[in-house]
């Protein structure tokens, strides 16, 4: 009996080690274009009669795509890719025929070594999915494989198409003061344009959460393809200087004074998921890879020449999204596992000002310091919050529409430079759009419209900075 009690402990040991922060994570699983799984190119197991959904993001440019599989039952499988429309489509009607389906190489040729094989181009933005269908009765194990020279595939998404029925409470089209800086995806169009919408010009494109500069006279982002690193460049796009070769950088910010640029990137922890056995009991513990804060500071040495040097500020193992304070002395961030962090550069001591929750995304401190914004997951939607900057006064800035079929996300809060208003990203209408809202929660309206009907957004849920405002 003790031995049968001290196994039942040692199961429940490994179970709680191990198997919680799977179910914890609540990733998305494949079943639909709602829950579409990020591509690894990983091993991956399609259950019996089943579909798993992959998606990856395209800039629309006619640039080629190659989506390859390989399995030991390759008879059973079918390898499809779907446009965003025809995957919404989908939804409604899953008998839509697919954008193409992948066949058997010819013998001989460059693409031999696949035994599924796809290739195409797209002239619009947006996600697009890779489909397995397995129809057999047992599950069936493959590789999936995706290059192009512009697709995008994400590391920590948690996807989602953006669908919700039109709002039936009607919402005031405005303008704004000042300029804009968006990204139409990450990895896709940087774009400039005013706040009344006029003067839209594309900057450049690959580059990922675009930010100004404080006297918005430069910007900052990063890249992931070609060359990765963060990049600096003029207000045109002009001039772009790479300040650093990190391969994994996210969120890059300027300090106030703008001396100094924090940003996140991928560095330490566990890469690969981990088999663990215990007398003959094998769980796995899932890839857990680190995002730290990594700080770049300018100065000037003796002969008067610039330079900068690297910097590791304290940070928890999975920060994102960094802001500055105006102070410049603070940077806050999200980390999904303890909610709102709070680094103090000069004691280097950390501090959590947020936990009720700890599902926060996109920390943007206002500019005259007395409040940070985020936005925080409500089960089945996000809605942006507010707090004070000494954590206190924490209250929902949007709300859901009670005549809505279904909630809207509210997603990506940016302050206005008089910190009066913050711009934010929605799905309300039932695409991703540009609303701003008073920082007292009144005063909804949206903006841009002129602007996100020509370009499209797209949205990921992996903390992306959409905008930068500037004066």
């Amino acid at each position: 009996m003790k031995s049968t009690t001290r196994w039942f402990l040692l199961l429940g040991t490994l179970a709680c080690l191990f198997l919680a922060p799977v179910l914890m994570a609540q990733g998305p699983t494949g079943a639909s274009p709602l829950d579409a799984m990020p591509f690894t190119g990983d091993e991956r197991m399609v259950g019996g009669n089943s579909t798993l959904w992959f998606y990856f993001e395209h800039p629309g440019d006619r640039s080629q795509v190659e989506v390859g599989l390989n399995s030991r039952e390759p008879q059973y499988l079918r390898l499809a890719i779907y446009t965003p429309e025809q995957a919404q489509e989908w939804l409604r009607d899953p008998g839509v025929k697919p954008v193409g389906i992948a066949t058997k190489p010819s013998e001989g040729s460059a693409t031999a070594g696949y035994d599924l094989y796809w290739k195409g181009a797209f002239t619009i933005a947006g996600r697009y999915f890779i489909v397995v269908t397995n129809h057999n009765a047992t599950p069936v194990v493959f590789r999936l494989h995706a290059r192009g020279e512009k697709i995008t595939l994400y590391p920590t998404p948690t996807p989602t198409l953006g669908l919700v029925e039109p709002p039936r409470t009607p919402i005031p089209q405005g303008t704004l003061q000042g300029r804009i800086i968006f990204q139409t995806s990450s990895g896709g169009n940087i774009y400039t344009v005013n706040g009344d919408g006029t003067n839209l010009r594309r900057i450049t494109e690959g580059a990922l959460d675009p930010i100004w500069s404080p006297d918005g006279t430069r910007i900052a982002y990063t890249r992931w393809l070609g060359k990765p690193g963060v990049y600096v460049a003029n207000a045109d796009g002009t001039n772009e200087t790479a300040l650093s070769n990190a391969e994994q950088a996210l969120s890059p910010q300027w300090s106030p004074d703008g001396w100094r640029i924090v940003f996140v990137h991928q560095r330490g922890g566990r890469l690969e998921d981990r088999v663990v056995c215990v007398r003959g009991v094998c769980v796995t513990q899932p890839a857990d890879p680190y995002w730290k804060l990594r700080m770049i500071e300018f100065k000037i040495n003796e002969e008067g020449n610039l330079y900068h040097e690297f910097y590791d500020p304290p940070c928890t193992n999975h920060s994102f999204s960094p802001t500055w304070s105006p102070d410049g002395r603070y940077i806050a961030y999200a980390d999904a596992q303890f909610g709102i962090m709070r680094t103090d550069t000069i004691s280097n001591t950390l501090w959590i000002m947020f936990n009720q929750n700890p599902k926060v995304q996109s920390a943007t401190w206002s500019p005259d310091g007395t409040k940070i914004a985020f936005q925080v997951n409500q089960h089945d939607h996000w809605e942006i919050y507010v707090m004070n900057a000494d954590a206190t006064g924490v209250r929902p800035l949007t709300q859901p529409d009670p005549l809505s079929f279904r909630p809207a996300n509210n997603v990506a809060p940016v302050w206005s430079p008089d910190s009066k208003q913050i711009l934010f990203v929605s799905d309300r209408n039932g695409k991703w759009e540009f609303f701003v809202i008073n920082a007292d929660g009144t005063g909804l309206r949206q903006v841009l419209k002129n602007v996100t009907d020509v370009t499209g957004l797209y949205y990921n849920f992996s903390n992306e900075r959409m905008a930068s405002w500037t004066k």
